[in-house]
Parts: structure tokens; C-alpha cells; sequence
């Protein structure tokens, strides 16, 4: 049984453009995938310099009330010392070792 060549042209046409199509199919899925791990990525990379900022802001912050903090304990320790420098201490320092 032969098959008229216009049979045979018309199936071969009809297999290529179906395997054409899921080709393309097939790549516009494996595009959605890439943009999809490569916005993925960006909000991440995002997400990890906004943080170190933030939490370089917050050092600064804490240390600027370190600094406060520790400014108005010398002025209070100063000014103690100044009006009255023999003051005995309440307790005695620790033996040397």
C-alpha cells in the first residue's frame, strides 16, 4: 500500500508544526521559570542591603546613647570628685592579686 505523496506532505507538515509548538511551549515555560527565580533573586538581594543598612543605622543609634549615657556618668563622676576629693569610699578596693 503506497501513500500519496501529498498525504505524506501534508503529515510531515502537520508533525513538524506540532512539535514546533511544544517546542515553543516549552521555552516559554523555562522563560516564566527563569524570570520568576531571577525576581526571586532581586527581592532577596534587596532585602539583605536594606537590612545591613538598617542595622548599621541602629548601631549608630546605640552607640550615639552609649555615648550620652556614658558622657553624663563621667560629668556625674566629675563633679563628685570636685566637691569633695578626700571623700573616703564606702568600700575598699579589692586586694592586689
Amino acid at each position: 500500500m503506497l501513500i500519496p505523496l501529498e498525504i505524506l506532505i501534508a503529515g510531515t507538515g502537520l508533525a513538524t508544526g506540532l512539535i514546533g509548538s511544544c517546542v515553543g511551549l516549552k521555552n516559554r515555560v523555562l522563560l516564566a521559570e527563569v524570570r520568576k527565580e531571577a525576581a526571586e533573586l532581586e527581592t532577596r538581594m534587596v532585602d539583605r542591603i536594606c537590612n545591613i543598612y538598617v542595622r548599621a543605622g541602629e548601631c549608630r543609634l546605640q552607640e550615639d546613647q552609649v555615648r550620652e549615657v556614658l558622657g553624663k556618668l563621667a560629668e556625674e563622676v566629675h563633679g563628685r570628685a570636685q566637691r569633695d576629693p578626700h571623700q573616703k569610699h564606702e568600700r575598699e578596693p579589692p586586694p592586689d592579686r
